[in-house]
This record gives C-alpha cells, structure tokens and sequence, in this order.
C-alpha cells in the first residue's frame, strides 16, 4: 500500500463553463492517492483525495463529486461498471475520496478526471432547514409538519421504551431474512467460515441498533428520495446540542446523549432541495500515480 500527496505542481483546478453552474469560484485539486494495484479481488483499486475550496465551499454543509471520465495515461477506463451511490458527504475536512478501478501496470499518470461537484447550501434555501420544536414531547407520535410533508418526508420519535419492545420483532425478522439468503452469503463470502463470519457482523450491528440509552433520541425516517442530509438536535436558540454518537440503518436513526434532553430542544434537519445545490464542472489533467 503506498501513499502520496500530489505535489503542487500537479494540481488542477476546477474548469468553470460559463452558464454551466451557480457556483462561485469552486477549485478542486487532487491530495493523497493511495493506489492498491493488484490482481486480488478485494481491497484492489485506486483512491483520490479531492480537496475543495472556494467562495461558496466556505458556505457547504457537504458535498459530493458526480465523475463522468476517468483515464490513465494508457487510454485506461478507471469508471466503476457498477455505479455506486453519490451521497453528499460532511464537508468538515473540506476533502472527499474518489474510488477508481486499477490502472494499467505500466501507467505513472491519470491522463484526465472530469465531473461535476456539487455542493449543498442550505442559507441559499430556507426550505431546506426544517426544525421541529419540543421534540421530546413527540414520543412515540408521527411529526405534523407541513415542511416534510412538502417534501414528500415522514418522521416518527419513538421512546427507548417502546424502541426495546420491538427488539425481539426485529432480531425475528432479521434471523428469517439472513437465513433465507444464507446461500447467497455463502456464495459472496466464499466458504462457510466467511459467511458466518460475516452473519455475525450483521447480526453484530442490527444488537447495537437495538440497544439504546434512556437520553437517546429514536428516529423513524420515511425519506423516499434522499432529501435529508443531516440530523441534528438543537437549544432554543439554535445551538447545536453535542452527541455521544449516532448510528443509522435504513429509515432508522438515533442519536445518542449523555444527558436527557431540555424540553425545549428542537430538531433540526438539513433538506437537500434545487435551490439548495449549488455545481460546478472540473477537470484534473495529468494527475502523478505513485
């Protein structure tokens, strides 16, 4: 495994085409390439870090890179046949990562990446910041709130209390389902160690979702579209209350404190929404491979 950060020299920065986008000044460069070329099934691959910056970069809650051509200096494709998903990312490091197939043995240079970044804005939208108020007193009820229903969303708060006697209801559910597609695992892990390795660690984190603290905060998301983009809990004022951690799967959120919670705390979410988004076209040429 080999690291480097690509010198300042090799830097390319964002190509803006005019009336292409709204965005202000966005700059991408490359940082850390870590380039695990290998003729190995697992863990192959290459990997950019891309580092923004920009007027409209200091304003983005997140952020996410939309890459449409990626090649090395052989005439390589380093594109994914599988398309993986773009979610936005925090943008508190201001740097994302890329993740590109192998390039050919003899390549020292990614010929061309080019895309789209796009960035989430929200002061830009006042729809897309939502707050809910005395969320405490909202266990176990669906919110009534015109702005998520505007944008097709649902949330229910549920009590620890009631979270834990569904517990057993879904560990049920999960042993059904993970015996149903034991086959399946099997054959993706490999032999039988591995497929049971792997259950464990499934079944490992569906334990840790079940447990939840007396302070925690349960949330039950309907979020057909992806809008939301961040979850949070704030005073009365809109200071943002410290967690302990959070953890999600699917439509299930919870956020984890040490404390209980004022009754005036509110909760607030961030929705991705058109006028919230805010893109820009870039390109890297001649980008170093270590």
């Amino acid at each position: 495994m080999r690291r480097l950060l690509c010198p300042l020299f090799c830097i390319a920065l964002a190509v803006l085409a005019p009336g292409a986008s709204n965005a202000q000044g966005v700059r991408v460069s490359a940082g850390t390439i870590e380039d695990r070329r290998t003729t190995g099934r697992f863990f192959a691959g290459l990997e950019i870090e891309l580092k923004l910056t920009g007027d409209d970069v200091a304003d983005a809650k997140s952020a996410r890179i939309l890459v449409k051509k990626a090649v090395d200096e052989t005439g390589r494709d380093l594109l994914s046949e599988k398309k993986s998903d773009e979610d936005f990312k925090s943008l508190g490091s201001s740097e994302l990562k890329l993740s590109l197939k192998n390039p050919a043995r003899n390549a020292s240079a990614i010929k061309e990446i080019a895309g789209e970044v796009q960035l989430f804005v929200p002061t830009r939208d006042p729809a897309s910041v939502v707050t809910i108020d005395h969320v405490t007193s909202r266990m176990d009820k669906a919110v009534d709130s015109p702005a998520l229903k505007a944008q097709k969303i649902a949330v229910r708060v549920v009590s620890p209390k009631a979270h834990r006697a569904a517990a057993k209801k879904r560990e049920a559910e999960l042993d059904k389902e993970m015996a149903k597609h034991k086959e399946e695992m099997k054959k993706e892990a490999g032999d039988d160690k591995s497929a049971e390795a792997l259950m464990a660690l499934v079944k490992g984190f569906s334990g840790m979702m079940n447990e939840v603290g007396d302070n925690d905060l349960i949330l039950e998301i309907e979020d057909d579209e992806k809008k939301i983009l961040d979850v949070s809990v704030v005073g009365p004022k809109g200071d943002k209350i410290d967690t302990n951690g959070s953890m999600s799967s699917g439509g299930l959120r919870i956020l984890q404190f040490g404390q209980k919670l004022p009754a005036d705390a509110k909760l607030k979410l961030l929705l991705q929404t058109r006028a919230s988004i805010v893109s820009s076209p870039f390109s890297l040429a001649n980008v170093p491979l270590p």
